[in-house]
């Protein structure tokens, strides 16, 4: 009996990172809201003088499983959204709304605020 379960949850295991994503091309669904983050000089706190540094961020309806090269990542519910087109882009506009946005899924680098980054080269309501 001890075996048996041990078999169920690691084929649950398996199974559940099956459905998980990869990072590049995709399409996701969620709300666009604003953050705001401490920047320089010292990234602690915008009270106590630091230069805010607002970013915006899709809150997924959903949890999403990443799958990543070292780890696999689950419980994902909000990634940093970027505009790859030109100009200021639709994000301001679209502040609260929920939007499908189209674009390439990637780790959050050093100038990113998230681990995980939608830039994004089309958005529909």
């Amino acid at each position: 009996m001890k075996y048996l379960i041990a078999a169920l949850a690691l084929t649950a295991a398996f199974t559940a990172d099956a459905s998980c994503v990869d990072y590049g091309p995709t399409s996701l669904t969620g709300r666009i809201v604003r953050q705001t983050y401490a920047g320089p000089p010292d990234y602690e706190s915008v009270t106590k003088g630091d230069q805010p540094i607002v970013i915006y961020v899709l809150q997924l309806d959903y949890t999403l499983c990443l799958n990543d090269s070292q780890v696999v990542a689950k419980g994902i519910r909000e990634m940093q959204l970027q505009w790859s087109g030109a100009g200021p882009g639709p994000l301001q506009d679209l502040l609260g709304r929920k939007v499908t946005a189209t674009g390439e899924l990637m780790r959050g680098g050093a100038k990113d605020d998230k681990r995980v980054a939608l830039v994004a080269s089309k958005i529909t309501l």
